[in-house]
C-alpha cells in the first residue's frame, strides 16, 4: 500500500501481526499528530490537538474493532470518525469552559470580590514581556499548579508567572507567602531531613573512597566497613522519612489561601492530572 494510505497500511501490518496493539495505537496516534492536514485537524491549536487525540483515543479503538474493508479505505473511515468526534469534543470543551467560569466566578462572588479585578482575568491578549509573548490557555490550572509547587518557585519565576497570568506580581507573592506560613513546620522538617540526607550521602562517598585503599589494616578496614554500613542504613531511613512527607501544598490550603471552595481546586487539578495521564498513555 502506498504512502497515501498510511493509516490503512498501519492497520494491515497490525492485523498481520507485525505489532502488538499498544505499539499499533502509539504509531497511529503519532501519525494523526504528524499529519493533521489529512484529518481536518489543522483548525485546532497544536496544544488542543493533543487534547483532542486523548479525547478521541477510545473512539479510535472502537473504530479499529468495527472497521471492515468494504470499499472505503481505513484513512477515509478514520477521517469521518474524527469529524464526528471533533463536533462532540468542541461541544464538551465549551460546556467545560462555561462550567469552569461559572464555578470560579461564583466562588469570587461568595467571597465578596469583583471577578474582573481579582485572581485570573479572562483575556485574549498575550502579555508582551522582555522575552516573548505568552498565551496561557488554562490560567486557573497554571495558577493552582504554581501555588501547589510553591517550594520550587523563585521570586523571579513568580514575577514571570504573574505577568503571564496577567495578575499583579505582589498578589502571587502574597499567596505563596501565606502558603509558606501555613506549612512552615512541615517545610522546616523537610529542610532538616534534606540536609541530613545530603550529609549522609557525602559520608557515603567518603567511606567508599577510603575503602578503596589497599594499604588499610584489617582492623581499620573492618571499622570503616561498619561505619559505612551504619551510615548507609541511616541514609536509607532518612530518605524513606523524607519521601513520606508531602512536598506540595494540599488542595485544602490552596482553597483557604485563594478563598474559594475546595471543590473548585479539586476539579481543576483533577482535570490537569487526567490530561497528563492521557498524554502519558499516548506517548508511552
Amino acid at each position: 500500500m502506498g504512502e497515501v494510505n498510511s493509516m490503512e497500511r498501519l492497520l494491515q501490518d497490525f492485523r498481520a501481526g507485525a505489532w502488538k496493539q499498544a505499539e499499533f495505537e502509539k504509531r497511529a496516534m503519532g501519525y494523526l499528530l504528524e499529519n493533521p492536514h489529512r484529518f481536518s485537524l489543522k483548525t485546532l491549536h497544536p496544544e488542543d490537538r493533543i487534547d483532542f487525540i486523548s479525547f478521541y483515543f477510545p473512539r479510535f479503538r472502537k473504530a479499529v474493532e468495527l472497521y471492515r474493508d468494504t470499499g472505503h479505505s481505513f484513512d477515509a473511515y478514520i477521517h469521518r470518525s474524527i469529524q464526528f468526534a471533533l463536533r462532540d469534543y468542541k461541544e464538551e470543551e465549551q460546556l467545560n469552559h462555561e462550567e469552569e467560569r461559572r464555578l470560579w466566578h461564583q466562588s469570587e462572588v461568595a467571597c465578596g470580590r469583583e471577578p474582573e479585578t481579582d485572581l485570573v482575568q479572562e483575556s485574549n491578549q498575550s502579555y508582551a514581556n522582555e522575552d516573548t509573548a505568552i498565551i496561557i490557555r488554562n490560567p486557573r490550572q497554571v495558577l493552582l499548579l504554581a501555588l501547589k509547587s510553591y517550594r520550587y518557585i523563585s521570586p523571579d519565576f513568580s514575577r514571570r508567572i504573574a505577568r503571564a497570568l496577567e495578575i499583579e506580581p505582589y498578589k502571587l507573592e502574597q499567596w505563596i507567602q501565606e502558603i509558606r506560613i501555613k506549612r512552615a513546620k512541615i517545610d522546616e522538617r523537610i529542610d532538616v531531613l534534606q540536609n541530613e540526607v545530603q550529609l549522609c550521602y557525602i559520608k557515603k562517598l567518603r567511606y567508599e573512597q577510603q575503602l578503596t585503599n589497599n594499604d588499610l589494616e584489617d582492623l581499620a578496614k573492618t571499622k570503616l566497613e561498619w561505619r559505612a554500613a551504619r551510615n548507609l542504613q541511616r541514609l536509607e531511613n532518612l530518605s524513606v522519612r523524607l519521601e513520606k512527607i508531602k512536598k506540595s501544598a494540599s488542595n485544602q490550603i490552596l482553597a483557604e489561601v485563594l478563598q474559594i471552595p475546595k471543590g473548585t481546586v479539586d476539579a481543576n487539578l483533577f482535570a490537569l492530572k487526567q490530561k497528563y495521564l492521557a498524554q502519558q498513555q499516548l506517548y508511552n
